[in-house]
């Protein structure tokens, strides 16, 4: 049995929640008992791995415990529209993306650039003038932050930008909070703006993130746009194996066990390949190599979605709480939490696709705790804020589905980015071993094909 005791990484546990859609049915299985790599999991991560070494002519096949690839990327149809499981977005400045997937196939739904802010009971516009040039004399007065801040945000892109990205997973960090006070930043502009903003997307409202999260993110951001598949987020999973030869994916395969170099599956089958990539989340890894000190925390999100008539507001931005971001769980007079909304997004502006003709699809997230009631009770604190919001009509709009996800990301500290963790023949890899986002994944998994390829 490997013994990986003495590396210092963080490593998380994923949704184990059952798919609503199957991969498509004309993947049969492989016969294949001795082929030189065999992946176990199919998910972002798994999929880069297996795509690499494919590219390279490497024999290579995918073990997948469920019916469909993608992990924790995932998207339903219900009713016409189509729901990711928690908000979800692809970063076209991601390079591994870049390097993996045709962003054309995809036809990415873009955003538009800046973010609508909730201040003093209304929206108020932040734009980003490096995009649009025109916004800038409006972001210069918006109420949200004051210059100097604004001035900072630059400074703060600029830096990020700066070096390759190994250099950034190198440089000096603290949390992101501590980092923002340090560099100047006025606290309300923080709470305003970068709480709800980055608490959105580390799912971390406390901002204790790595610093070094926050300009990878800033760095992303400045870099390209924020898209959507036309299709959903489970698109690009299934672009990836698409471009696998037939045969290369088992779905339905658990495995229980690799012990001296052979993967043994629940079903008493086994496989000895000569290198074995375990591309699970950490939960999984720790059980499938016996070493229970691989599992680390997670964050969550929960995420409700609504059909409505007509659009609450036709800019195509972000929408976020502002001053309404409750990052403390405050309550009212009446100790009820009535500031549970994190961001709003209307999706079928910014993708006309995920929604049936005439229907419009808003995605809200929350701070909601993992686990919470997402139906009855659960929704009143949601849609009496939106009604704050949007107006008396927001009574009307239909609730789809809600999403409790108590593993949406993991908790990395960033204290040290390494390359995929290898043993003997098996390696590891995941987004655990680099930044929690969909390049993480699909890094790590180039990063593994490399040094599969070199055992």
């Amino acid at each position: 049995m490997p013994d990986f005791r003495g590396w210092e990484y963080n490593l998380v546990t994923l949704n184990k929640s059952r798919p609503s859609s199957l991969f498509p049915s004309d993947c049969h299985l492989s016969q294949d008992r001795k082929p030189k790599v065999v992946i176990v999991g199919a998910g972002l991560a798994g999929l880069s791995c297996a795509v690499r070494l494919t590219q390279r002519g490497i024999r290579t096949i995918l073990l997948e415990s469920t019916d469909r690839v993608g992990g924790r990327v995932r998207s339903d149809v219900v009713d016409g529209f189509t729901l990711d499981h928690g908000f979800q977005v692809l970063l076209t400045a991601y390079p591994a993306c870049r390097e993996l997937l045709d962003y054309k196939k995809l036809r990415l739904q873009v955003f538009e650039p800046g973010a609508l802010i909730r201040h003093a009971g209304s929206f108020a516009m932040l734009g980003d003038p490096w995009r649009r040039p025109t916004q800038a004399f409006r972001t210069a007065f918006s109420p949200i932050g004051t210059l100097g801040d604004k001035l900072r945000v630059a400074k703060l892109r600029r830096d990020a930008s700066r070096g390759t990205l190994d250099d950034l997973y190198t440089r000096p960090h603290e949390p992101t909070h501590a980092r923002l006070a340090r560099l100047g930043f006025t606290t309300p502009f923080i709470n305003e703006f970068f709480r709800p903003f980055l608490g959105g997307v580390f799912l971390d409202p406390q901002l204790e993130t790595s610093s070094r999260m926050l300009e990878f993110v800033f760095r992303m951001f400045a870099a390209g746009d924020i898209s959507l598949p036309a299709d959903g987020m489970a698109a690009i999973p299934r672009q990836l194996a698409e471009s696998l030869p037939r045969g290369s994916i088992r779905f339905n395969q658990s495995v229980e066990a690799v012990e001296e170099g052979k993967i043994y599956l629940t079903s008493g089958e086994s496989f000895d390949p000569a290198v074995i990539v375990v591309a699970t989340e950490s939960t999984a890894a720790a059980q499938i190599v016996g070493v229970p000190q691989l599992e680390a925390p997670w964050r969550h999100t929960v995420n409700h979605y609504f059909a409505a008539e007509k659009s609450p507001d036709k800019r195509k931005m972000l929408m976020l709480a502002g001053d309404e971001y409750d990052f403390g769980q405050q309550e009212n007079s009446s100790g009820v939490n009535d500031r549970v909304i994190s961001n709003v997004v209307v999706l079928s502006d910014i993708a006309p696709q995920y929604a049936p003709p005439g229907r419009t699809l808003i995605s809200v997230s929350t701070t909601q705790g993992a686990g919470y009631d997402v139906s009855g009770e659960g929704l009143v604190p949601v849609r009496n804020q939106l009604i704050r919001w949007f107006g008396k009509g927001v009574a009307n709009w239909e609730h789809l589905r809600s999403y409790s996800i108590p593993y949406a990301l993991p908790v990395q500290s960033l204290s040290n980015i390494t390359p995929p963790l290898a043993n003997g023949n098996i390696i590891l890899c995941g987004d655990y071993c680099e930044t929690p986002s969909i390049q993480g994944a699909m890094n790590s998994g180039l990063r593994a094909a490399e040094i599969a390829q070199s055992l």
